[in-house]
C-alpha cells in the first residue's frame, strides 16, 4: 500500500509546545516512524509532501529510508495553509498506481481542515486517511469527518494536544499499529512447510465493493500450492497486487535443525532453473502466483526473491478455468502437444509470443508507441523489417483492446516522420492502418 505524507508547514507549525515547534516535534517523531516501518513493512512506497500556500513533493516514491530521513531536514516553514491544492496533488500523485492499489494518507496539521467547497473525487477506491491534528481542541470528531467525506476518504482522527515528543511518537505508533503490520503466514507444498512474511501485507477486501466477483473477506493465513506451471503458458496475466515472500522463521510441527532445507530456498530455486511458477488457491476463484524474481538493482548481486503476485477470477481465460487444472502425465502424448489451448488471436496478456503487449500502465503504451516512432525515423536505410514488426503488434494490440482513437494517434506520429525519402512506406502504412481493422491481416 503506497503512503503519502503530507506535512503543514504554514507558519502556525512553528507554534511552541514543550521544548520545541509543533514542526520540529513532527519532524523528530517522522524520523522514528521511518525506520520502525522499514522494519516492518520494508518494501512500503513512501512519498513526502510539503504544502503551506502551495503544494510541492519533497522526495517521490521511494523505499529508501535514509533518503526520506535525510530529506526532513531541507523543510522550511512558509506562510498561509491551503487545502485544496494539497488534496489535489495527493489525488494526482494517488493516481500513479493503478486503479485497485489503495493509497494511504498520513495528513500532518496543527489544526481540524474545514470542509472542501466541492467535493473531490477520482480517489482509487479504498484509500484512507490518518488525520494528524496536533490541536489540544476536543469535539472535533464531527469536523475532521465533514472534511474525510467531502475528499471522498474513509479515514480516522489522531488529535493532539501535543505535549512533547513523546505525546507525538504515540500518535505515530498508533497509526502504525492501525495500518502497518507484518502479515505471517505458513507456506505449504506437500509435508513440507515454512513460515513467511507477506511483504506488504495483503488485503483484497476493498476490492468487494467495485468487481463483481466473489471476494475472500479475510486473506487466508496458510498458503497451500498446488501445482506448477511453465512461465511460458501463464505469460502476463494482470494482477491486482505483488508482494515479496520474506522468510520469519519456521512454523513446521516438524523440528528444525541446520540441516532442514528451508522451503523457501528450494522453490526459489527450482522456480529459477526450471523457468517455472506455483499457483496458490486462495479460496472463491482467487489465485496467487509465486515466481522467482531478480531485480535490475540486484543482478550484480545474483539475489532473487520469491515474489507472490495476486491474480482475480478469470484473470487468465486463454487457460481455462483453473480449478480445473491437472497432472500433465494424466494427458496422452498426441493431446499434450496442443494445451494449453490458444485462440489464433487471443485477447491476452502474452508480450512473449508477441499477440499482445501489457497495457496495464500508460507508461507502458507509451513505450511501445515511441519505439515504433524510432523505426520509423530509422526509414529507409535500415529497420524497415523491425518497423513492421513492432507496428504490427501495437496494431494488433489497438485492435483487441478496442483503443480505437490511439490509431488515429498513431497516424499522426507517423505522418509527422514522413520526408521525401520515406514517405512512399509511411504513406501506404498509414493507408492501412485506417482502412484495415481485421486483426488477422498484416500491414505489408
Amino acid at each position: 500500500m503506497p503512503t503519502l505524507i503530507c506535512i503543514d508547514v504554514s507558519l502556525s507549525m512553528e507554534r511552541k509546545a514543550a521544548e520545541d515547534t509543533l514542526l520540529g516535534h513532527s519532524l523528530a517523531s517522522l524520523k522514528t516512524f521511518f525506520t520502525n516501518l522499514q522494519n516492518v513493512v520494508p518494501n512500503e512506497f513512501i512519498e513526502i509532501i510539503t504544502f503551506s500556500h502551495t503544494a510541492t513533493v519533497l522526495v517521490e516514491f521511494t523505499k529508501n529510508s535514509t533518503e526520506l530521513i535525510n530529506s526532513l531536514s531541507e523543510i522550511e516553514c512558509h506562510d498561509r495553509t491551503c487545502i485544496k491544492d494539497v488534496m489535489e496533488l495527493c489525488l494526482k500523485e494517488s493516481q500513479l498506481w493503478n486503479v485497485i492499489t489503495p493509497t494511504h494518507i498520513i495528513f500532518i496539521t496543527d489544526k481540524i481542515p474545514n470542509a472542501l467547497d466541492e467535493p473531490l473525487e477520482g480517489f482509487p477506491y479504498g484509500c484512507s486517511m490518518s488525520l494528524v491534528a496536533l490541536t489540544p481542541t476536543t469535539d472535533v470528531n464531527n469536523k475532521a469527518q465533514a472534511f474525510l467525506s467531502s475528499c471522498n476518504l474513509k479515514g480516522k482522527l489522531f488529535p493532539g494536544p501535543v505535549l512533547g515528543k513523546d505525546s507525538v511518537d504515540r500518535i505515530f505508533e498508533n497509526i502504525m499499529l492501525d495500518n502497518y503490520s507484518k502479515f505471517e503466514a505458513s507456506l505449504w507444498f506437500g509435508h513440507q512447510s515454512t513460515n513467511v512474511v507477506i511483504s506488504p501485507s495483503p488485503d483484497i477486501s476493498h476490492l468487494a465493493g467495485i468487481t463483481l466477483k466473489p471476494t475472500p473477506k479475510t486473506f487466508p493465513t496458510t498458503l497451500r500450492i498446488h501445482g506448477f506451471l511453465p512461465a511460458t503458458d501463464l505469460h502476463n496475466p494482470p494482477y491486482v497486487s505483488r508482494h515479496v515472500l520474506l522468510h520469519s522463521g519456521p512454523r513446521s510441527p516438524v523440528k528444525v535443525t541446520s540441516k532442514t532445507p528451508d522451503l523457501r530456498v528450494i522453490l526459489n530455486e527450482g522456480l529459477r532453473a526450471k523457468d517455472c511458477v506455483a499457483l496458490v488457491d486462495l479460496g472463491m476463484s482467487w489465485f496467487g502466483v509465486i515466481s522467482s524474481h531478480l531485480p535490475k538493482s540486484e543482478r550484480n548481486l545474483k539475489k532473487s526473491n520469491l515474489v507472490f503476485s495476486i491474480i482475480a477470477p478469470n484473470a487468465f481465460s486463454w487457460l481455462g478455468n483453473p480449478n480445473f487444472l491437472g497432472l500433465k502425465r494424466l494427458v496422452s502424448a498426441d493431446k499434450q502437444t496442443n494445451m494449453p489451448y490458444r485462440e489464433e488471436f487471443s485477447n491476452s496478456y502474452d508480450n512473449k509470443s508477441g499477440s499482445g503487449m501489457v497495457w496495464i500502465k500508460s507508461t507502458t503504451l507509451k513505450q511501445n508507441i515511441l519505439k515504433v516512432v524510432r523505426y520509423a525515423k530509422r526509414l529507409p536505410d535500415k529497420g524497415s523489417a523491425m518497423f513492421l514488426k513492432e507496428l504490427n503488434k501495437v496494431r494488433r494490440s489497438i485492435l483487441f483492446y478496442g483503443f480505437t482513437d490511439m490509431m488515429g494517434v498513431l497516424c499522426q506520429l507517423l505522418e509527422k516522420e514522413a520526408n521525401p525519402e520515406n514517405s512512399e512506406i509511411l504513406n501506404k502504412c498509414i493507408a492501412q492502418l485506417r482502412e484495415e481493422h481485421d486483426p488477422g491481416k498484416m500491414i505489408k
